[in-house]
């Protein structure tokens, strides 16, 4: 009787574990299923990014031309036929020579924003205190005067590619700087902490500021949330700014409450820099 329930009970134990082996089966077939059709799926989302990459520089760099050509028959009519034209003229030729400008510059976002996707980062150790002090020189000599203050120190190294790097910056103070700019006291703080294997660094302004909600929006190409005529922009720089971010393997946030101002924040991996060249 011993035996037979042995017997028994044996059996049942070996249907299970046949049960087991093809419920095995069955699985590793159904993740291997799955991991082809992720593999797929990142297959056509990288094929579809590098067909967007590349129309976007196809037709940003063909506007190039008849945006040229606006821009000269423009100034020739203004030179030429200053006399003739009234005021109201006058004023509308002023407004497609202003129009023409601002497609350039977004022609110009574009063909980096492109550009990106195919460009090779090369990482070297960045003091980003000299760094900020050299970008601060670019915008003081190519934009209108500010009078923002602008406190930062002691700010942590980083292990980036350069000119990337000196792109985000420049981005986050132009904007920090045009946002604060209706202030009548502009202040921004840039600060940097190592946490969680990060080093996180963060512009702080006393401006405009953005309503939480749309926070979804902050980074996708021509996306704003202001009108042109409170803030002028493309809609592109804070993409440019993701783009480069996420190519170093970093994040990239923000926090900000409507007329109180606003924060951008970005990360980057914190490396051994003893084992990175100095690129200053």
């Amino acid at each position: 009787m011993d035996k037979k329930d042995d017997s028994d009970d044996l059996l049942v134990a070996n249907r299970a574990i046949i049960f087991q082996n093809e419920e095995k089966v069955k699985r590793a077939a159904e993740l291997v299923a799955s991991n082809k059709e992720v593999d797929e799926l990142e297959k056509r989302v990288k094929e579809r990014t590098e067909d967007l990459e590349a129309f976007s520089y196809s037709v940003s760099h063909d506007l190039r031309t008849p945006l040229r050509a606006i821009s000269g028959y423009a100034k020739i009519l203004g030179e030429d036929y200053s006399t003739v034209l009234d005021s109201e003229g006058q004023r509308l030729l002023g407004e497609v020579r202003n129009n023409a400008k601002k497609m350039g510059v977004l022609i110009d976002d574009l063909l980096t924003f492109s550009r990106l996707g195919r460009k090779a980062i090369t990482k070297s150790r960045v003091d980003v205190n000299k760094l900020i002090v050299t970008v601060l020189a670019d915008i003081d000599r190519g934009t209108a005067a500010h009078n923002a203050e602008i406190v930062f120190s002691d700010l942590l190294p980083a292990v980036a590619d350069y000119n990337l790097l000196r792109q985000v910056i420049a981005n986050l103070l132009s904007n920090a700087i045009k946002y604060s700019s209706k202030k009548e006291e502009p202040r921004i703080v840039i600060e940097s902490e190592r946490k969680n294997g990060e080093l996180i660094y963060s512009f702080s302004d006393n401006g405009a500021g953005f309503d939480m909600q749309f926070i979804d929006k902050m980074f996708g190409v021509f996306q704003r949330l202001h009108s042109d005529d409170e803030f002028s922009g493309t809609g592109v720089g804070l993409a440019i700014v993701q783009r480069i971010i996420h190519k170093h393997d970093g994040r990239v946030w923000a926090q900000g409450k409507e007329e109180q101002g606003a924060t951008f924040f970005f990360s980057l991996p914190d490396i051994d820099k003893n084992s990175i060249v100095d690129n200053q």
